[in-house]
């Protein structure tokens, strides 16, 4: 399998396949560090203006929408599991400082491993969320509750004894030593936490091409049914409103090439984990000698201001790179 293809598949927009290739390459050492809230999410929503370059693929389907912005803290690296706060007022995101879907250093430094940022609006500068480490083991997809909890995905990698023992990621919360298995066996990413029914979403990561969408509630886990899981589709990233009545979501199942495009799609609830026909929300064009997708989409409280990441694979020199920017649109 081609090395890009594989990457992709097995991370869809998530670049959690990385974590493990670069996880195997760090030291032995472990620091942990005390979780700390560096804001505090508030209950108004700010939405001061925020600039951009309007050089996206993607195109919000739902009328009202602005053209999506290119988020100047995006930058020459890949910047992925993007989350708007509530208020509108912090970004975070994963960022990982390589470019390209394998390269394995940046231009003129050392590999860095991949940590949490966070970005406070208009979204210029970025500061290191203080949840990342700097030993070998990674911090992905994060998400903050209503009740200002952060959720996101860690691996658990042990080099000593060789060979290294690796359990699938899990869900941790604030400083980590929390963790929440679903149960499923399987590595469990990009959660989200819906505080109004105390559900916690994820999508779970069988293997190549093969994701899906459960929720963990009453302490056991649930696959979402059809029409949200489909049969030889990928679903992943949950967002939900904060009445956990709407749904949005990444999927493949409109894929043309292989596994993509990946879109958004949004829905409603009918019961519990019942819910209704998807709509796409954010479509992906067919685009010459390239390919890609939309994903890690997110919401403020009031439903008015939205952030998203695009993927586009390209062909260059003979292999193939994947590239994430994080767009950003507003209600009109």
């Amino acid at each position: 399998m081609h090395k890009a293809v594989k990457y992709l598949l097995y991370g869809g927009v998530t670049l959690l396949a990385i974590f493990i290739v670069l996880a195997s390459i760090g030291n032995n050492k472990t620091e942990n560090i005390e979780y700390e809230h560096p804001f505090t999410v508030l209950d108004d929503v700010d939405s001061s203006p925020v600039a951009g370059i309007a050089d996206g693929n993607s195109e919000i389907v739902e009328a009202g929408w602005s053209t999506p912005v290119k988020l100047p803290v995006s930058d020459e690296g890949r910047e992925d599991s993007t989350h708007i706060t509530r208020d509108g007022r912090y970004l975070l995101f994963y960022h990982d400082p390589t470019v390209g879907a394998f390269q394995e250093s940046v231009e003129g430094g050392e590999k860095e491993d991949p940590v949490i940022y966070y970005s406070k609006r208009p979204f210029v500068t970025r500061n290191l969320h203080p949840i990342s480490t700097d030993d070998f083991n990674a911090e992905a997809g994060p998400s903050i509750s209503e009740a200002g909890d952060i959720y996101y995905t860690k691996t658990f990698i042990v080099l000593e004894p060789t060979p290294h023992e690796a359990t699938p990621f899990k869900t941790v919360v604030n400083d980590g030593s929390t963790i929440i298995d679903m149960g499923t066996g399987e590595a469990e990413g990009d959660p989200f936490y819906c505080d109004a029914l105390d559900e916690l979403y994820a999508n779970v990561m069988y293997g190549p091409g093969d994701q899906a969408i459960a929720v963990y509630k009453n302490g056991e886990h649930t696959f979402l049914p059809e029409p949200i899981n489909l049969p030889g589709s990928m679903e992943f990233q949950p967002f939900l409103t904060d009445d956990c009545q709407t749904m949005y979501f990444t999927s493949s199942r409109a894929a043309t090439n292989g596994i993509f495009p990946f879109q958004v799609y949004k829905s409603q609830r009918l019961g519990e984990f019942e819910w209704g026909e998807p709509e796409l929300f954010v479509s992906f064009p067919q685009l010459d000698g390239k390919s890609g997708g939309v994903g890690e989409f997110t919401m403020t409280r009031d439903q008015k201001q939205m952030v998203y990441t695009e993927l586009v694979i390209t062909e260059i020199n003979g292999e193939w790179a994947g590239q994430n920017e994080m767009y950003y649109s507003d209600k009109y």
